[in-house]
């Protein structure tokens, strides 16, 4: 029986309703009532028990956190990786069309931080094209000052579902990992820009933009308000060559999707367990099937009809059926301008522990492909 088998439900449930009745019901019967005991004890510790892990395996069901026995028990997973497409050289020296941030307008002297001589700061923005409120943590690298010449590269850091930009660094502790690649010259020093990505926080919105007035414009929040904030409050530089994408699971296709349908903007994508059509749940799906919105956000089609300048670093696992199907198919797809570096695992599941290896391989890899990044 498959761990994601619907009959494992099935069988824990049966499990559970049995243990259930026969509590109820004082099964079995004895004139012993030290033995009685005994059984009322054990059919609640297997009632509780079974229950606990129904409610687990309904879940991993839904997040595919573990896909088999074999990934539950902690099988190691072989790994292969590959280069398609052009070369990162072509990807970033490409000609793209659109603005990027060199229209906008820094001011002479940027505004104070609000937590001065903190590493991390924290901002509550609303974007003036989306309208979107929500809260923006900022990572700036060691030494840094607004008053300096110098400007910085940048990272947009997107978390996953449900999540929030502090995972950045109580789970997976992007601040450690970048200080060390700094501090070993295997990476510029960078700022880190993390937005909460979906608004309202509750709502899985894909970081799409509503077709509705009514409805959240969460790509022209990501993609337009939080560059123009960003480069307006901080000393970073605008070139597109100096500014990347970087996720996991939701966040992961959100980095996509702003890499591939903003590439005047970011010259570069960290996709981790990603994926490449967006997944909406049942409680909310904004984009009606085989509509012009619907093309335009899936990226396996635009990726197959005309690649954009966007160096890609990809992971995923085989077994993971939410980010390895369309993750393939860009691989398949992928040819120059567009330059895809991937690590494929043959097994894993849905989880932090399994792309968390790889966060640091996969910020290597951005210290030497995009310029901006380069030490």
């Amino acid at each position: 029986m498959e761990l994601t088998s619907g009959w494992l439900l099935v069988v824990l449930g049966v499990v559970a309703v049995v243990a259930f009745v026969l509590l109820v019901l004082g099964y079995p019967r004895t004139r012993r009532r030290w033995l009685g005991g005994v059984s009322r004890g054990s059919e609640a510790l297997v009632l509780t028990l079974t229950v606990l892990l129904f409610a687990g395996a309904a879940l991993n069901d839904q997040y595919l956190f573990y896909v088999s026995w074999s990934d539950l028990l902690g099988s190691g997973a072989s790994v292969s990786a590959a280069h398609v497409g052009g070369t990162a050289r072509q990807a970033v020296e490409a000609k793209v069309k659109g603005p990027g941030l060199g229209p906008v307008q820094v001011p002479p002297v940027l505004p104070p931080l609000p937590q001065p001589g903190q590493r991390i700061q924290r901002y509550m923005v609303t974007g003036a094209r989306s309208h979107v409120t929500a809260e923006v943590l900022v990572y700036l690298p060691p030494g840094y000052d607004p008053k300096a010449a110098k400007k910085y590269p940048v990272i947009m850091a997107l978390h996953g579902l449900p999540g929030h930009p502090e995972g950045y660094f109580t789970g997976l502790h992007i601040d450690q990992t970048l200080d060390a690649l700094v501090a070993t010259h295997q990476m510029a020093p960078s700022v880190v820009v993390i937005p909460q990505i979906n608004s309202p926080s509750s709502l899985d919105t894909e970081c799409v933009d509503a077709p509705t007035a009514a409805g959240p414009k969460d790509e022209t929040w990501l993609a337009h308000d939080v560059p123009t904030w960003t480069v307006t409050h901080f000393a970073v530089q605008t070139a597109r060559t100096s500014w990347a994408a970087m996720g996991f699971s939701f966040g992961g296709w959100c980095a996509a999707m702003l890499g591939i349908r903003h590439p005047d903007v970011f010259a570069g994508s960290i996709v981790l367990e990603g994926y490449f059509r967006p997944d909406f749940s049942r409680a909310y799906d904004p984009i009606t099937a085989g509509s012009a919105a619907a093309r335009g956000y899936d990226l396996v089609r635009i990726v197959r009809a005309d690649p954009p300048p966007i160096a890609m670093w990809v992971m995923a696992s085989r077994s993971d059926s939410l980010s390895y199907p369309t993750t393939a198919e860009v691989l398949r797809y992928a040819r120059p301008p567009m330059s895809v570096t991937s690590v494929l695992l043959k097994t894993g599941g849905h989880r932090v522990a399994i792309f968390l290896p790889f966060i640091r391989t996969s910020l290597t890899w951005l210290g030497q492909t995009l310029p901006g990044f380069r030490p």
